[in-house]
């Protein structure tokens, strides 16, 4: 069985409702009302994970909160049980000092925290009705915690989640240093998702969806750097080889691998939406917008079934969902996210390749814009 055949990670959408409202969110784009996934839903679902022959990373995430859930604890408690590795993404806000000595008495394996900014008012103006402030202190207080009670590898790891986008991408530079302070191992920077005209001018990838440099092409020829030092010598002649028709290669690794790769299909995820619903990946959890050369996409979500009605190994195994991954392993779509010229652009539902839905051509995460923790 091919890795990507086996079911390696499960992200579980536990709610959509959230304590805060910022700027980029998919939510200020939906029709459809917030709530949580029922109690009882889950505990099906980590019955159902507990009969697996191995269970996977199991990373509460999707489009809310995680600990607004009133059971939250609970959760995290009853993942535990299953003996599977447990993540969270959150935006730290609800981290008190309860809050985190519970956690890491539940041994949950790593949290990643989204801060989108390091300087105060950059947070804020992307983070409405968040508190820089608060956050930076929750998370120092855990590291105190775990400190004391079993040295400063212990668990949750902290991780670092940053959005880029033209308004803050200045704070890069700042969180090497952030990570430091409040204990983080890991950051992972993403690139903002337009879902919305306002916030297509905030991408920092206009030319990087069409840069020879990221595409493996028998039309262009293969440049493989080494490791040099990047200073007033190599900024500017390296810089625009991203501009010239090059793929590149640097330390042995092609910056193509990048392109037309779905992390969610070929390392083996998938997700759980609120209501039980499969879905193969984050971007079609649920409808939305997307803006890119100036005009909308409107996605359309897919679900393979629902562990309500069928047990996940069964949907995971079913021929529908072997066959959609199969599919996208070759990504026969067309270059959507290159081109946007033609009518079929509007839409998931079919290409100018004749592929029908959902058609994947036009993800911005299938490109390596977007990552996900």
């Amino acid at each position: 069985m091919p890795p990507s055949d086996t079911l390696n990670k499960l992200y579980v959408e536990i709610t959509t409702a959230c304590n805060l409202d910022c700027t980029m969110c998919e939510r200020r784009t939906w029709a459809e009302p917030f709530g949580h996934m029922p109690l009882a839903t889950f505990e099906d679902l980590m019955e159902q994970i507990g009969r697996l022959p191995a269970p996977p990373i199991i990373h509460f995430g999707g489009y809310g909160e995680p600990m607004v859930h009133p059971h939250f604890l609970k959760l995290v408690a009853l993942a535990k049980a299953t003996g599977a590795k447990v993540e969270m993404t959150t935006n730290g806000h609800l981290l008190n000092r309860d809050m985190a000595e519970a956690l890491i008495d539940l041994d949950l394996d790593r949290i990643m925290v989204s801060i989108d900014g390091v300087r105060p008012e950059i947070y804020h103006n992307i983070r409405v009705r968040g508190s820089y402030s608060q956050v930076i202190e929750n998370f120092r207080h855990l590291r105190r915690l775990k400190l004391r009670k079993g040295g400063r590898h212990s668990n949750p790891q902290v991780g670092i989640a940053f959005v880029a986008m033209k308004s803050n991408v200045a704070d890069i530079q700042k969180l090497p240093w952030l990570a430091v302070y409040i204990g983080a191992w890991d950051i992972q920077v993403s690139n903002v998702v337009p879902h919305y005209p306002e916030m297509e001018a905030e991408i920092l990838y206009e030319r990087s969806l069409t840069s020879a440099a990221y595409r493996a092409s028998r039309w262009v020829p293969n440049m493989r750097l080494p490791k040099f030092d990047m200073d007033e010598h190599t900024q500017k002649p390296v810089g625009e080889l991203f501009d010239s028709i090059v793929s590149l290669s640097w330390f042995n690794g092609s910056l193509s691998q990048s392109s037309n790769y779905c992390r969610f299909v070929h390392e083996g995820y998938a997700v759980i939406r609120r209501d039980g619903e499969v879905s193969p990946c984050l971007p079609l959890l649920h409808d939305h917008p997307v803006y890119l050369h100036g005009r909308r996409k409107d996605v359309t979500r897919h679900a393979l079934g629902n562990i309500n009605q069928k047990p996940l190994d069964e949907i995971w195994n079913s021929p529908e969902y072997k066959a959609f991954r199969a599919n996208v392993r070759e990504f026969p779509f067309s270059p959507c996210t290159t081109c946007g010229g033609c009518e079929r652009f509007s839409a998931n539902h079919v290409d100018c390749s004749h592929n029908t839905f959902p058609t994947c051509g036009g993800c911005v995460w299938a490109q390596g814009i977007v990552q996900c923790p």
